[in-house]
Order: structure tokens, then sequence, then C-alpha cells
């Protein structure tokens, strides 16, 4: 059953590719030493031993077969009770612990129920994805206990993944989706893999009435749907069909006369066959025919679109037309809100996981369209690693520093004039206003730079940075383009903090006291002599 569905190159959170997601030797002795009971306590302990000391997702799996239920369980807890009391505080990451389950599922010498739980938990995390993986880990005979698991309450989810499964043998998923009718499960709700097997015209009319049986059984009122398109299907046996009304009889009279006046109506059961025999050769001659236009030259050209595709959408998302555009405007009239929303806006851009999973996509996709060796850098060229200095920075240290230049600035000018034009005692009231004027001035030019540090974040993102990481993945250098993107992000801590210093100048009143510079002091204390007389 294996190899059916093609397996997944990536899983949702977890950038480990399909040829690194199966343990080595050492590891694969490990865990089968580990769970094998017939085996001395400390043979078991040295398999865990080993587990622990390789770590991540060794580890992972380690964990997952101590605290997992199952027969194996209590032994398990015995050799490991310390990996049970570490349930709560793993030491390994979320993408190991994905890893560490596709050790279980793939490990050939594991309990089968042991590894359809894995499988299980595979898809709990990735559903479709997770699905495809499972049906490529796990052999034939590790589906059988499907049906069991499911009337234990567990792995339902991966049952009906299973049972809508066109490649799974349909025989084998009816018995899953008896399973999964016999579940207790929500008022109100059949599971929609029970539906379509019920509808299945390929399933024997005996399995169908049995499924919908099922249901009738748990739920009465859910399965008048299902009851009634079996009493009007003419491919369903007449002797099913009439149980299937005789069924409707007990949940919905009306709906029962309604069905057994559509009998006389219906074709009979060979005549319907041969016209669902007809449908389904005229199908398969459409998929024949689709599969002839499927020229090799079709595929690149698919492949290339839907490059293109996600490479238009990193560019236009990075594009000055439209990123934080209104910031200049709203730095300007002292918005607060509106400069908040700004680089919100910029910083969701570049934090937007989104962006990550284009870059994998783009990866996943030029290996496919261009071969193995696609992403390697060109021309020998290295990764670039981000750095503080691809963008500017400020800090309160700076700000303050440069307030009391301009400051300094201002008082000597104003120290200029004086000296120049001469000074009496009638104009001793200048002093407070030039003090007050210097302030003011000091405060605007201080508001001012804060603002433009704001512009020139916005700026170099938005004309070189994220330039620079859509030019590298056109280019297929994907390694730049992570390098680009990590200092996209400390751009964003940058521009974050620029925010709240940005915020206080507008705030903040900026004196200096005269005293404490070098020019005004003696100035000052002149000025002062003199209004004491």
């Amino acid at each position: 059953m294996a190899g059916c569905i093609e397996r997944p190159e990536l899983l949702p959170d977890c950038d480990v590719p399909a040829s690194r997601r199966k343990p080595d030797e050492v590891i694969e002795t490990s865990l089968v030493r580990l769970a094998d009971e017939t085996q001395a306590d400390n043979w078991r302990t040295g398999g865990l031993r080993a587990c622990q000391v390789r770590g991540g997702a060794a580890l992972a799996a380690a964990s997952f077969m101590v605290q997992t239920p199952g027969p194996f369980h209590e032994g398990l807890q015995r050799i490991a009770p310390e990996l049970s009391a570490d349930a709560y505080r793993p030491s390994y990451t979320y993408a190991e612990y994905t890893v560490g389950l596709c050790y279980i599922a793939g490990t050939k010498g594991l309990p089968p129920e042991l590894r359809l739980r894995a499988a299980a938990e595979l898809v709990a995390r990735g559903d479709e994805m997770g699905y495809a993986e499972a049906r490529n880990l796990l052999p034939r005979s590790g589906w059988g206990l499907l049906t069991h698991a499911v009337r234990e309450g567990w792995a339902v989810w991966t049952a009906q993944l299973f049972a809508e499964d066109e490649t799974v043998p349909l025989r084998t998923r009816m018995k899953v989706g008896l399973a999964l009718a016999e579940h207790d499960r929500p008022a109100g709700y059949v599971p929609e893999a029970v539906e379509k097997l019920v509808a299945h015209p390929d399933a024997t009319s005996a399995d169908r009435l049995a499924l919908a049986s099922a249901v009738a059984q748990r739920a009465p009122k859910e399965s008048v749907g299902l009851l009634c398109r079996l009493a009007s299907d003419p491919l369903v046996q007449p002797s099913h069909r009439m149980q299937a009304i005789e069924l409707l009889d007990e949940v919905d009279a009306a709906k029962s006369q309604e069905m057994r006046a559509l009998q006389t109506r219906l074709p009979t059961v060979r005549a319907a066959r041969d016209q669902h025999r007809e449908a389904a050769e005229r199908a398969e001659h459409e998929v024949v025919a689709q599969r002839a236009r499927e020229t090799p030259e079709a595929v690149l050209e698919r492949l290339d679109s839907e490059i293109q595709g996600i490479l238009d959408g990193l560019d236009g998302r990075g594009s000055a037309d439209w990123l934080a555009t209104d910031l200049d405007n709203h730095l300007a009239e002292t918005d607060w809100a509106a400069v908040a929303e700004d680089v919100a806006e910029i910083c969701g851009l570049v934090r937007d996981e989104d962006i990550e999973s284009a870059l994998r996509s783009l990866e996943v996709l030029t290996r496919i369209r261009y071969g193995d060796d696609s992403s390697l850098l060109p021309d020998g060229s290295e990764p670039v690693t981000p750095d503080d200095d691809d963008f500017p920075r400020l800090t309160r240290q700076e700000l303050a520093e440069h307030a009391r230049d301009q400051a300094q600035r201002s008082w000597t000018f104003w120290g200029g004039l004086v000296e120049k034009h001469g000074w009496d005692t009638d104009r001793i009231h200048e002093v407070d206003d030039q003090w007050h004027e210097v302030n003011r001035h000091v405060s605007g030019v201080i508001l001012q730079k804060a603002a433009d540090h704001l512009r020139n974040l916005q700026q170099c993102l938005v004309w070189e940075i994220w330039p620079a990481l859509v030019k590298a993945a056109k280019e297929r250098n994907y390694g730049s383009a992570w390098g680009h993107l990590a200092t996209a992000r400390l751009l964003t801590d940058e521009a974050e903090h620029s925010e709240a210093l940005w915020k206080e100048t507008t705030a903040e009143d900026y004196s200096f006291d005269p005293m404490t510079m070098s020019w005004p002091r003696d100035v000052w204390l002149a000025l002062e002599a003199w209004r004491r007389g």
C-alpha cells in the first residue's frame, strides 16, 4: 500500500526533507531494542540511552514510545520513567518531534500498534500531508489495525482520510467506514467519508446498506439522507432498497412513503449498471486524453508559471507602491495611531509565515524544475548573513548627544550675535527668550531626526533589503534570500524600537541648562551679574 501516494518533500512546520526523515541504523536498532519486551532491561535501557545521547528526533521518538498508551505502555514506563516525567518540558523542537514520529512509523520491528499510533499522530499534525507521509511509512499490514483503533476511540481522523483514499481497495475502505459509522460521535454529525461510501456506486449494495444501518442505529435522524440515497439508487439491489425503506419507516414515515412510490419509476439494476459502466468508460477515456495532453513541455510550463507566481507575490508584497506609503505624512502630522499602524504593517509583512512558506515552496519547485543542485549558490557566492549594519540604527544616547550638540550650536550662534552687536541692560529679557527658543529648536530637530530615522528604515526595506531578497530568490540563491529575510526581521525590531523613541520625542521637552555648556556659561554668568546689578 505504501507508495500509492506521493510522499511529501516537507511536512507542516518541519523543514526536514523526506530523505532525512528516517533513522540511521544505530537509532533504528535502539528503538527496536527499547520496544522489545523479550530483551533484558539493561539492553532496553541501552537503547534508550542511545536515543538520549543522540537527542533531537531520536529522543522525541523514544519519548513518544514511552508516553503513548497501548499494551506496551506499562513496560516502557518502567524502563524509562524519566521520559514520562519530561513530557511537559521536552528538550526537542516541534519539527524534531515530527521527525521522531516518522522514525517510529517507518521502523520495521516495532509493534504494529505503536507504528499506527505514530502514524495517527502524524495525521493529526499534518492532515492530508501527514496522511501522505504515514501512507508511505506504514506497510499494507499496518493499516489492518485501523478498524480496531477506531472502535477503541483513537485514529478516527486518520480513518476518515483512509476511507476517502481512492488508492485503497474499496473493500478495505468499506470495513473502515463501517467502524466509523459505529463509532460514537457528536449528535448531528456523520463523517463525510461514510456519506461518500454509502453513495459509492462500485461498492456492493450490501456493504452500503450496512453502513447506513449502522448510522441509523446510533443516530436515526442523521441516517435519513443516507437511507433515501440507497432507496433511490437503481444500482442497489431491490431487496436492499426495501430494507432501507423499512428503516425509514421507523424514522420518517413521509420519506418512507415517498421512496416506496419511487420504486416503480427506477430502471432495472442491469440497466443502471450499464449506464454507470458507460459513464465510467467515458470518464476513463477523458483521463487518458488529459494525460496525453500533459506533455513534458506543458508540465514545465506549469512549473514555471507556479514559480513565477510566487516570485511576483513576493515582489508585490514588499513594493514601495503600497507598503506604509503614508508613513511620511503620518509622521509629519504626529499621528501616533497611524504611525503605529504603518510600523505594524511593515512588521506584519516581514514576519508573516507565508513568506517562509513561499521561499520553501520555491526551493522545492525549483528543485523539481531544475534538478537537485538548483538551490546551489551561483558562482561560488556565499549566503548572506544578517548584519545590523545593513540598515540604520538610532539609540536614545545618540539622540541625546545630538540634542546637546544642537543646543550648543544654537547658543554659540546667539553668542556670536551678542559679541557682534553688543549688549545693554535693557535687553536682559532676551536671555530668557533665547533659552526658550533654543529648547523649542532642539525639540523640533530631535523630533525630525527620530521621524527621519523611521522614514529611512521604511525606505531601506522597500528599496534595498526586499528587492535584494526577491532578486536572490529569482536567481535561486536561497541562502542569500533567507539571509535577507533575517536582516529584514532585524530591521522590524529596530522599527518598533524607533517608533517608541519617536513617541517619546513628541512628548518630551528638551531643556538644557546653559551653565553645563562650554560657551554659554561665561556669557550667562556675566548676564546674571548684570541682572543682579
